[in-house]
C-alpha cells in the first residue's frame, strides 16, 4: 500500500509521470523523471523561495542544473526499444525507482533528497549487462535547464577536478548559486572528454556483471562546501538516515481507512506530497504547486493557509507555525502593496513571492486563439487573501493554545490587516461594503459583497477583539474596530436559506456547466473575465459559498448548508483543484456521504491520472496540487471523522460513507498528542504519552 508503480513507457505521460513521481524535502523538489531525459522532457530541479526575473517576463522560481543525467548511448528509453519498463515511488521511503530492461542491458536507479543532510540529492545508478559490451556515456550536470520564463542564469561556470562537477551561476538579479556533485564512477572508467558540465566516458562492461555509478549532489547559496568525499557506503548509509526520518514523518501523520483500498492509497498519497513541503530549517512558506516546478511563478498563494496548514497544525505545530512567521516575517510587502493601491494597513500579495512582494500580473490568462494577453484582477482584487492569513493564525491558536504567534508580531500583522479592510470598505448608509473583489470564484471578477470574503473580514475582526485585552491597543483604535466588525455587511440568509455569492449573483443567467461547456471555442480557453463564457452565468469556478460553510460551519445551521449545496453545486464547474475537498466536508456535514466520498477522491487522487488541467488560457499551469491533497486530509478528518474543537475540546461527529468501514489518525492538539479513531458503532479519544 506504499509503492505507487506504472509499467511500460509512452511519451504521452511524461509531463504527469513528471508530477506524479516527485520527490522534495521541503526546500528543494526533484520532478519524477529519468535519467537519459533532458529539458524537452520538463526535467526540473527546483529550489523554493529562490527566484529570478528575465527581461519583462514574469519572475519565478529556479531550476537548476540537473546532476541526474545520465544517458547511455543506445539504450535510452525515448530512443531505443525496450522489454520492460517500471517506475516505482515509495510514499512511505520518499524514494524514487526505475528498472528498465533491454535485449542486452538492464538498467536499475534509485534516488531520494536528503531528510537527514539538508540540501543533498542522491542517486544509485547501476547496469547489468547480459554480454560483454563496450559502452559510451554521458554523465554530469545536464546544463539544458527547463524553464518557463528563464533563461535566469546570465553566468553558468562549470569544472570538473577528481569526478566532482562544481557549478557556479549568477542569475539575472544577481544572486550566486553553487551546486557540487560528487560522481563515482566503475572501475575501469575512462573520461573522454568534459564539456557543460557533462562528462563523456567509455566502460568495457562483463557479461552478467554490476556496475555502478554514485551521485551526491550538494546545493548552496554561498560557496561554502566542506572538503569531505563521499564513498559508496556513504550513500546506504544516507539513505537508511533518510528513510528512518521520514518514515517517522509518516507514521506520526498516516491516516488508516479500513474497508477500502483506494481510498486507503489516495489518502496516503496526498500525505505524502504534503510530508514533502515541509521543511523545519526554512521559512519560505509553500508554493501553490509545492516543489514541483515554477508554475505559478514559484509563488505563494491562500492556498497555504486554508488548505495546507491545518495539516501541518494538527501533525506538526512547528512547521505550521513557520507557515505563518513568513507572512509575518514578509508584512513590510503587504504594507507597501497596500499603500501603492492606495489603501491603508496590510493588502497582502495574491502570489507571494520571497519578501511578501506582488508576484501576480495584470495579464495572467491569454486568449489560446489570438495569443493576446487577457486583463485580469486577480492581485488587486483578491482582497480576502488578507483575511485568509489573519484567520489562519486563529485556527492555528485554536488548536495549539500557542499565543506566541501572537506576540511574535502575528497580533500586529492582524491589526494591520483590519486596517486594509477598513480602508478598503465603502460606507453605506451606517454598513461597510467590501465592492469592487474577487471571491474564491475568479470567473466573477470585480464583484460587490463577496459573501466568502464580508464573513471572513467579520471572523477576522471579532477574533482581533476577543485577544485585544492582551495587548496595549490604542483605545481610539480598537472603537473603530469594533464599531467596523458590528456593521460589516453581511449578505444575508433569504428564506430560502440561501446565501447570494455576491450581489446580483441571482440575476445572472440561470444555466448549468455543460450549457456553457458548449459555448467554449478553444479547449484552453479562461472562462473567466467579463468577456469570458462563465461572467454573465450562474456558472462559478470553484466552491465559494461552501468555502464560507465549511470554513465557518459553526456560524450556519445545517439547513442553510444544505440549501447552499443543493443551489451551488450545480453551478459549480470546479475549474480550480481547491473546489472539491471544500464540497466533501459540506457534504459530509449534512449527510450527503456518497458526495462526500466522491469529492475526496477527487481531491485525494488529482494528482494520480494523467488527464490534468495543464493550461488556463493559453497559460501553462501544470504541477502537483498540494492543497488538493491537504484539502483531500481535511475532507476526511474534518468531514467524514468530524472532528471540530467548536467548544474548546475534541469532538467527533462522524458521517462515514458506506464503502469506509472506519478512519484512525492522530493529531496534536493543545500540546497533547491523541489517537482517535471513528466508526459506524463508536468514536475513541486517547491521549498519546510518548
Amino acid at each position: 500500500m506504499f509503492n505507487l508503480i506504472k509499467k511500460g513507457f509512452d511519451s504521452k505521460n511524461i509531463v504527469s509521470f513528471g508530477n506524479m513521481f516527485l520527490i522534495g524535502n521541503g526546500h528543494l523538489g526533484y520532478r519524477g523523471t529519468l535519467e537519459e531525459y533532458s529539458k524537452e522532457q520538463l526535467v526540473g530541479l527546483n529550489v523554493v523561495g529562490l527566484y529570478d526575473q528575465y527581461e519583462d517576463k514574469w519572475r519565478e522560481s529556479i531550476n537548476l542544473p540537473n546532476p541526474f543525467y545520465l544517458k547511455v548511448h543506445n539504450y535510452s528509453i525515448l530512443e531505443n526499444e525496450y522489454i520492460n519498463h517500471e517506475i516505482c515511488l515509495n510514499i512511505k521511503n520518499a524514494t524514487f525507482k526505475r528498472k528498465t530492461e533491454y535485449n542486452d542491458l538492464i538498467i536499475y536507479s534509485k534516488r531520494f533528497i536528503s531528510q537527514g543532510e539538508d540540501n543533498l540529492l542522491c542517486l544509485k545508478y547501476e547496469i547489468k549487462a547480459r554480454k560483454s559490451l563496450n559502452l559510451t556515456i554521458d554523465l554530469g550536470n545536464d546544463s539544458n535547464i527547463y524553464e518557463i520564463n528563464g533563461p535566469h542564469f546570465k553566468e553558468k561556470k562549470f569544472e570538473l577536478n577528481d569526478n566532482t562537477v562544481s557549478f557556479y551561476g549568477l542569475t539575472n538579479e544577481n544572486k550566486s548559486i553553487y551546486q557540487k556533485s560528487y560522481y563515482i564512477l566503475p572501475n575501469g572508467t575512462v573520461i573522454n572528454s568534459f564539456k557543460d558540465g557533462l562528462m563523456n566516458i567509455q566502460l568495457d562492461v562483463e557479461q552478467n556483471k554490476i556496475y555502478t555509478f554514485y551521485c551526491f549532489c550538494k546545493i548552496n547559496e554561498k560557496n561554502c562546501f566542506e572538503s569531505k568525499k563521499y564513498t559508496k557506503k556513504d550513500f546506504n548509509n544516507l539513505y537508511k538516515e533518510h528513510k528512518q526520518i521520514f518514515n517517522s514523518k509518516f507514521d506520526n501523520s498516516d491516516v488508516v481507512i479500513s474497508g477500502n483500498k483506494k481510498a486507503q492509497f489516495a489518502i496516503r498519497y496526498s500525505i505524502y506530497h504534503l510530508l514533502i513541503l515541509g521543511n523545519e530549517n526554512y521559512q519560505t512558506s509553500i508554493p501553490a504547486r509545492g516543489v514541483s516546478g515554477q508554475t505559478y511563478k514559484g509563488a505563494i498563494f491562500w492556498d497555504t493557509e486554508i488548505f495546507l496548514l491545518p495539516f501541518f497544525t494538527l501533525t506538526n505545530p512547528k512547521i505550521a507555525k513557520q507557515l505563518l512567521m513568513y507572512r509575518i516575517n514578509t508584512l513590510n510587502g503587504a504594507l507597501n502593496k497596500s499603500k501603492e493601491e492606495g489603501y491603508e494597513g496590510a493588502f497582502y500579495a495574491w502570489e507571494s513571492q520571497e519578501f511578501g512582494q506582488e508576484g501576480c500580473s495584470k495579464y495572467n490568462v491569454s486568449d489560446p486563439i489570438t495569443n493576446e494577453p487577457v486583463r485580469t484582477y486577480f492581485g488587486e482584487k483578491q482582497i480576502h487573501i488578507s483575511a485568509d492569513i489573519a484567520y489562519g493564525v486563529f485556527q492555528y491558536i485554536n488548536a495549539t493554545d500557542d499565543l506566541s504567534i501572537l506576540y511574535d508580531g502575528g497580533f500586529n500583522m492582524i491589526l494591520e490587516i483590519i486596517k486594509f479592510f477598513m480602508s478598503y470598505s465603502t460606507n453605506v448608509e451606517g454598513k461597510y461594503h467590501l465592492k469592487d473583489v474577487i471571491g474564491p470564484d475568479e470567473y466573477h471578477e470585480r464583484i460587490d459583497n463577496n459573501a466568502f470574503t464580508n464573513y471572513m473580514v467579520k471572523y477576522i475582526s471579532d477574533q482581533f477583539i476577543k485577544y485585544s485585552s492582551l495587548f496595549n491597543v490604542e483605545y481610539e483604535m480598537l472603537e473603530k474596530i469594533k464599531e467596523y466588525s458590528s456593521n460589516i455587511y453581511l449578505p444575508s440568509i433569504n428564506e430560502d436559506n440561501l446565501i447570494e455569492q455576491f450581489d446580483g449573483y441571482y440575476q445572472k443567467e440561470d444555466v448549468y456547466v455543460d450549457e456553457v461547456k458548449k459555448r467554449i471555442r478553444h479547449p484552453q480557453e479562461y472562462w473567466g473575465t467579463e468577456n469570458g463564457v462563465a461572467y454573465n452565468t450562474r456558472v462559478i469556478k470553484q466552491a465559494d459559498v461552501i468555502t464560507l460553510l465549511a470554513l465557518l460551519s459553526s456560524n450556519f445551521s445545517k439547513k442553510v448548508m444544505k440549501a447552499n449545496f443543493d443551489f451551488y453545486y450545480p453551478y459549480t464547474e470546479h475549474g480550480s483543484s481547491l473546489s472539491a475537498s471544500m464540497y466533501s466536508i459540506v457534504a459530509s456535514m449534512i449527510g450527503y456521504s456518497d458526495l462526500a466520498y466522491s469529492n475526496f477522491i477527487k481531491s485525494a487522487t488529482i494528482d494520480l491520472g494523467v488527464e490534468q488541467k495543464m493550461w488556463a488560457g493559453g497559460i501553462y499551469i501544470g504541477g502537483t496540487h498540494p492543497a488538493s491533497n491537504g484539502g483531500s486530509y481535511l475532507s476526511l478528518i474534518f468531514g467524514m471523522a468530524g472532528l471540530n474543537f467548536d467548544d474548546g475540546k475534541i469532538n467527533l461527529n462522524p458521517n462515514l460513507p458506506k464503502n469506509i468501514k472506519e478512519i484512525s489518525f492522530n493529531i496534536c492538539y493543545k500540546k497533547q498528542k491523541y489517537f482517535i479513531r471513528v466508526n459506524k458503532m463508536n468514536c475513541e479519544v486517547k491521549p498519546i504519552y510518548d
